[in-house]
């Protein structure tokens, strides 16, 4: 299940371990548990993007619109679930 999440100066979820530039992640597990393991799983995909051959380097790598990371395994159910689409509106992107 992919992970919706974007690039962020202020507040954030996670930080990329690679070079440090923080995410909000957009989607809300229902248990504490789920959390800290969608925060390892996002925290993986961000650094797996370094590790892409296109070229770009840095902080370039991640994108500043709304993007999904991958490696989510948990449940979408609950009131989380719809976060992904009104984060998108919310924020005037498209997904």
């Amino acid at each position: 299940m992919p992970i919706p999440c974007i690039a962020t100066e202020t507040a954030f979820d996670v930080r990329c371990p690679v070079c440090g530039r923080g995410f909000l992640l957009l989607t809300e597990p229902t248990l504490s548990l789920q959390k800290g393991a969608m925060r390892r799983a996002a925290r993986k995909a961000l650094a797996a993007q370094h590790d892409q051959p296109n070229g770009v380097t840095g902080r370039n790598v991640h994108s500043d619109e709304v993007f999904d990371l991958p490696g989510w395994d948990g449940e979408t159910d609950g009131p989380g679930a719809a976060l992904d689409f009104s984060a998108s509106v919310r924020l005037g992107t498209s997904h």
